[in-house]
């Protein structure tokens, strides 16, 4: 981890690679492998949404150009990859809805017509100081089938 900041969103961001990577450790039955109760059942990923300070999710566009065979698409929902120096590597997770829809943040779609994310391949780098909220999501939002 790195060092201590008064930036809350950063210690948040830290603490979920923390939680993230323990959960991957080589002993299945360690103390750590139990934080996400347990990773078997709800994986290794903490989703979560970032705020501008103009209290606005903060939203990142992936395969633009469509160019990696699947759709474009914008979230404002994310996992922690890596953190170093105050900034964050932050992989996209696609929403959809509950009929399997893809959902658009700059559309009339909202974050409350999210039924499932997916991980993507499609990542984005920020200054974790230019954030003035976080909010982490339940687990079981990825993948959900029901």
């Amino acid at each position: 981890m790195s060092q201590k900041s008064s930036s809350c969103v950063r210690e948040a961001v830290e603490n979920i690679e923390d939680l993230q990577s323990a959960v991957k450790e080589e002993c299945p039955t360690g103390c750590y492998s139990k934080l996400l109760s347990p990773s078997y059942t709800l994986g290794d990923t903490v989703p979560f949404a970032i705020f501008t300070s103009k209290s606005k999710p903060f939203v990142a566009f992936g395969n633009v150009g469509e160019l990696d065979n699947g759709p474009c698409f914008n979230t404002a929902f994310f996992r922690v990859e890596k953190v170093h120096d105050g900034c964050a590597t932050l992989s996209l997770l696609i929403a959809f809805d509950e009929h399997k829809h893809i959902l658009d943040f700059t559309d009339k779609d909202t974050v409350c017509d999210v039924f499932r994310l997916e991980k993507t391949n499609f990542c984005v780098e920020v200054d974790l100081d230019c954030f003035c909220a976080i909010n982490c999501l339940n687990p079981r939002l990825l993948n959900r089938t029901h």
